[in-house]
C-alpha cells in the first residue's frame, strides 16, 4: 500500500472513532469564581434594635407612663389610702387654711402608723425645736425618715412615737400610731413626701398621691397647666368620668389646682386611685375654654398637658 493511501486510511479511521474521555478546559480567570460559605448567626447581621420615642404630653393629648408609685400605704396593707379630698394636696380650702403640702389620710386615733419603705429615720418626737414648717409645734408628734433615693416620709400629728432617731426601718414597721397633735383638727394622719436637701425644707415637698401605691385596679391623672407665668395661678377643673362606649357621664370631680408658693413642682394637680376609664377634663382661663379627653388605666399614670397662652 502506498504512502497516500495509508495516509487517507489513518484519518478515515480517526474521524469514525469515539471522542475522547477527557476534554481540556480553558483557564479561567481567578476573579471569575464565586465562593459562598454556609450561613452562619455571625454572617447574618441582626435586625436594629427598636428605639422607643418617648410620648410627650406637650405635644400629645395625654401619656399614659407608668408613674413612682413606690411608697406603701402607711396605714397598712390592709387600709384603703383615704385621702381627704376637702383639703388635698396643694389646697387652701377654699382660702380657710395654710396651703396643704401633704395629704391627709383618714383614720382612728390610735391605729397603727407604718414605714411607707425601708430607710432611717432622722427625726423623731415634737416639733417644738426643730421647724418642718412655717412655725414650730405644727405637726405635734413626728417622724422623719431618710430613703435611699434621696426622698423623705414625715408623718405628722402622732400620739405615740414608737421608734428613735438612728434606728432603721423597713416597709410596713409599726414606728407609730396615729393622733391629732400639732395643728391637727381631729384624728388623721398627715403624710409628706420630701425631696433632697436634709428633709426640714417645708418648699421641697412632693405630691404624695405621685408615689403611694395605687389601689389594685386603679390609676392616676397628672394635670399640668404650661404658662408663660412664672407663679402658679389657681384654676378650678371639673373631671369627668364617662360610661364606658358612651358619652354620657358617670362620675365628676371638682377641684382647684395648686396656688402660689407652689412652683418647685412640675405639675399643677393629681388625683389618684381613680377607676379606669374615659374622662374629660375642662377649666376656664381669662383666655378662653380649656377641655381635653384623655384615658385612664389601672396601674399607669396619665400626663394631660395644657398650653395656656
Amino acid at each position: 500500500m502506498n504512502r497516500r493511501l495509508t495516509l487517507f486510511l489513518f484519518l478515515l479511521l480517526s474521524a469514525c472513532a469515539p471522542a475522547p474521555s477527557f476534554v481540556a478546559l480553558p483557564e479561567v480567570a481567578a476573579t471569575q469564581l464565586v465562593i459562598v460559605p454556609e450561613p452562619t448567626a455571625t454572617s447574618i447581621p441582626p435586625l436594629p434594635a427598636a428605639t422607643l420615642i418617648p410620648c410627650d404630653p406637650a405635644v400629645e393629648d395625654f401619656c399614659i407612663v407608668e408613674g413612682n408609685f413606690i411608697f406603701q400605704n402607711p396605714l397598712g396593707p390592709d387600709s384603703v389610702p383615704a385621702i381627704a379630698r376637702s383639703y388635698p394636696y396643694g389646697s387652701t380650702d377654699n382660702g380657710r387654711r395654710d396651703p396643704h403640702h401633704g395629704v391627709d389620710l383618714e383614720s382612728e386615733e390610735g391605729a397603727p402608723v407604718f414605714a411607707s419603705a425601708a430607710g432611717a429615720v432622722i427625726f423623731a418626737g415634737p416639733d417644738r425645736d426643730t421647724r418642718f414648717a412655717t412655725w414650730k409645734d405644727y405637726y405635734g408628734n413626728v417622724v422623719v425618715i431618710r430613703h435611699d433615693n434621696g426622698l423623705y416620709t414625715l408623718y405628722g400629728h402622732l400620739s405615740r412615737i414608737d421608734v428613735a432617731v438612728g434606728n432603721r426601718v423597713s416597709g410596713g414597721d409599726v414606728i407609730a400610731t396615729v393622733g391629732h397633735t400639732g395643728v391637727a383638727i381631729g384624728g388623721h394622719l398627715h403624710f409628706e413626701v420630701r425631696k433632697d436637701g436634709d428633709g426640714t425644707d417645708y418648699f421641697s415637698t412632693e405630691n404624695p398621691e405621685l408615689w403611694l401605691v395605687l389601689q389594685d385596679g386603679f390609676g392616676a391623672l397628672s394635670i399640668t397647666l404650661d404658662s408663660k407665668i412664672s407663679h402658679k395661678i389657681q384654676r378650678k377643673l371639673s373631671i369627668w368620668r364617662y360610661f364606658a362606649g358612651t358619652d354620657t357621664p358617670q362620675e365628676s370631680y371638682y377641684a382647684f389646682t395648686y396656688p402660689k408658693g407652689f412652683e418647685q413642682n412640675k405639675e399643677d394637680f393629681v388625683l389618684s386611685n381613680l377607676p379606669p376609664g374615659r374622662y374629660r377634663i375642662a377649666f376656664t382661663d381669662s383666655t378662653g375654654l380649656y377641655d381635653r379627653w384623655v384615658n385612664v388605666e389601672a396601674g399607669k399614670l396619665t400626663q394631660v398637658v395644657f398650653v395656656v397662652e
